[in-house]
């Protein structure tokens, strides 16, 4: 029998028991699998969120690699270069300003 939850922090949802097996497995419920529509092989981040807590959000990495793509085709190179090299540059001469007086 799940659990609901109220509304806590925006977090909603209902809570059903689990466990992790032997080889560190974990079964979601399949309450929870079709609530947020997972299917097999579908890929989650698993994240520590405090001492007793874990976090899981489904991903699409197909997806994600793809904006990644698009936001790199927007990056002015030769540009980032140049801002690289100035910044270096006065990094240096704030560190040994006797070289660059």
């Amino acid at each position: 029998m799940p659990l609901y939850l109220l509304p806590i922090s925006g977090i909603y949802g209902n809570m059903q028991l689990t466990k992790i097996d032997d080889r560190g497995r974990i079964l979601l419920p399949k309450g929870i699998r079709d609530e947020l529509n997972l299917k097999p092989g579908e890929e989650l981040f698993a994240m520590n969120a405090g001492k007793d807590t874990i976090l899981l959000r489904k991903v699409n990495i197909k997806k994600m690699m793809g904006n990644i793509i698009e936001k790199i085709k927007e990056i002015d190179f030769e540009k980032l270069e140049l801002e690289v090299e100035d910044e270096g540059n006065r990094i240096a001469r704030k560190k040994y300003p006797k070289i660059f007086s």
